[in-house]
């Protein structure tokens, strides 16, 4: 099944300086990108978390489903879990996300000083930025927010199979049971990591890609190509694991001119 046009943008916009930042988060596998958020939200406590994510719904009109997954601290530091299916009935995906995102963050923003939304698989990060831009300088909630970074993480593990991989991205499932973007892997791949405004990478695990490879020599190079693929002026860290939440705000000012 193809999801509905996604309707990515192109164009450039501001930031808004304010004292509560919004990390937007991507990825081209559920993976990792649960992997680093796992991590990010370990590393601040409380921030609150709004995790998208799609189901097949030969029911809904689009069919498919958006289910979006809020967690933020409660008392004594207890996380509270809540999750809501949503229809996809804007004009296509993205819109359905971003319109959502600025919704939720308007009846969240005085629970949390920080904020990570996670994109579903293969989305791109740069209209919901603009969309939230320009909701921060329209409505009351949003002076004192800003979108303080794009950060696009990639799993080196399986990494040259998806950059070369001309089959359409699965965003969610497997099969004639999943939910499928009509571009291909690698296309996404090399998308989300160049609007990024910081890439984290996540380790191989064992001897990495070459063992995959009866006539590789020499030394994987996957980091190489990310780092090439990435934007002038984009933060690569070496593994995901060690960069904090913190890491990915305090660079807010370069974040729309990398894009």
């Amino acid at each position: 099944m193809i999801h509905p046009s996604l309707g990515y943008g192109e164009n450039e916009a501001g930031n808004v300086e304010g004292s509560t930042p919004v990390v937007l988060l991507t990825g081209a596998d559920r993976l990792s990108l649960d992997a680093a958020v796992f991590s990010l939200v370990d590393s601040h406590p409380s921030v609150c978390s709004i995790v998208y994510d799609v189901r097949p719904d030969d029911a809904a009109e689009s069919g498919i489903v958006l289910v979006r997954s809020v967690s933020y601290a409660g008392v004594d530091g207890v996380r509270i879990g809540e999750s809501e299916t949503l229809p996809v009935d804007d004009c296509c995906l993205s819109c359905s996300v971003k319109h959502d995102a600025g919704r939720a963050l308007g009846q969240l923003c005085d629970r949390t000083d920080a904020f990570l939304i996670v994109l579903p698989v293969g989305m791109e990060a740069v209209p919901v930025m603009q969309y939230l831009e320009d909701s921060f300088r329209l409505d009351a909630w949003g002076e004192a927010m800003r979108v303080a970074a794009i950060a696009d993480v990639v799993g080196l593990d399986e990494f040259e199979e998806r950059l070369f991989d001309d089959d359409r991205l699965c965003m969610y499932g497997v099969g004639e049971e999943g939910v499928f973007d009509d571009r291909s892997t690698g296309a996404v791949v090399v998308r989300l990591i160049h609007e990024a405004s910081h890439v984290l990478q996540l380790p191989v695990v064992g001897a990495g890609c070459l063992t995959r490879h009866v006539d590789a020599v020499g030394a994987c190079r996957c980091r190489e190509i990310v780092r090439a693929v990435a934007a002038r002026g984009a933060v690569v860290y070496e593994d995901a694991h060690d960069v904090s939440l913190d890491d990915l705000v305090v660079r807010s000012e370069d974040v729309v001119e990398s894009i």
